[in-house]
């Protein structure tokens, strides 16, 4: 396929899936202050696979519950409203975008993704913030890549080949190649699947540009996840070099060098937490 203008682009974006109507009801449901575990248990027992990944997760390691939990209320119960919320759009995420033989590693990139919604969440409440909308932000700062990899793969292949000779970040080839980046194709994937305004925003700018992008504060914890991420040996292999550190969201979110390091280390010290995270969200650990 020969480069594509931004029309092109744009649509070949819009045309790909929704989100499922069965995840829609979900993140209405566990944004609905009303809502009881029971509400969303209903849409989540609708789909087995979902169902079974959650239990799978909730007496799973990760978690270390003291006795096996097999109700999926039960389970909303002890996990909360937001995390079985985050937990759907991650094991929706990870398996709406299958493999599509371009070589680019998709697992480093999901393994990537979670460490910076993990990420994103210790920073959030480190600098003071409460942690709604962080988990999401940086599960979904790339999902970019993914975007541009299942439109465009034999281009995509070539933006990273050409990040690693040039030591850059893959955005700049992508801008050459594609006539927009990865966080310009996650936004509107995102605008697409109709996420938050601020979400969609996150992904959009997690690369600034002015730096007033990162006046938001969503914004700017998406970039520091991702810079904290590759201090933390949880990057990925699109890009020629590691992020920079961005200074304009580390002062928007008024966080310390000591506070950034210390999640840094948290992030290191559960590599294995996070493999195996992501394995029972793709079915892949075996209990």
């Amino acid at each position: 396929m020969g480069t594509p203008n931004v029309a092109e682009a744009i649509e070949a974006i819009r045309a790909l899936p929704t989100l499922p109507s069965m995840l829609t009801q979900i993140l209405a449901t566990a944004a609905d202050p009303d809502a009881s575990a029971v509400d969303l248990s209903r849409h989540i027992v609708s789909d087995q696979t979902l169902s079974a990944a959650l239990l799978r997760l909730v007496n799973s390691a990760y978690y270390g519950m003291n006795r096996r939990i097999d109700s999926i209320t039960r389970a909303i119960v002890l996990l909360g409203f937001f995390e079985v919320r985050n937990l759907t759009l991650a094991a929706t995420t990870f398996t709406n975008f299958p493999a599509n033989g371009s070589g680019f590693d998709r697992t480093q990139l999901w393994r990537h993704s979670l460490g910076a919604a993990i990420a994103a969440e210790r920073l959030a409440r480190a600098s003071g913030r409460e942690p709604e909308g962080a988990f999401v932000a940086g599960l979904l700062h790339d999902i970019g890549k993914v975007v541009l990899d299942v439109l465009y793969p034999d281009l995509f292949r070539e933006a990273s080949r050409l990040a690693h000779v040039n030591k850059t970040l893959v955005v700049e080839p992508e801008r050459d190649l594609f006539s927009l980046d990865h966080a310009t194709a996650g936004g509107m994937l995102a605008e697409h699947w109709q996420l938050p305004a601020m979400v969609v925003a996150s992904i959009r700018h997690h690369h600034g540009g002015d730096g007033e992008e990162f006046d938001a504060p969503l914004t700017a914890l998406a970039a520091m996840a991702d810079f904290v991420v590759y201090e933390a040996d949880l990057g990925e292999s699109s890009n020629g070099r590691s992020p920079a550190f961005p200074e304009a969201a580390a002062q928007t979110l008024g966080i310390t060098g000591e506070q950034w390091r210390s999640v840094a280390g948290h992030m290191r010290e559960s590599h294995d937490r996070i493999d195996h995270f992501l394995g029972t969200l793709t079915g892949q650990t075996a209990e």
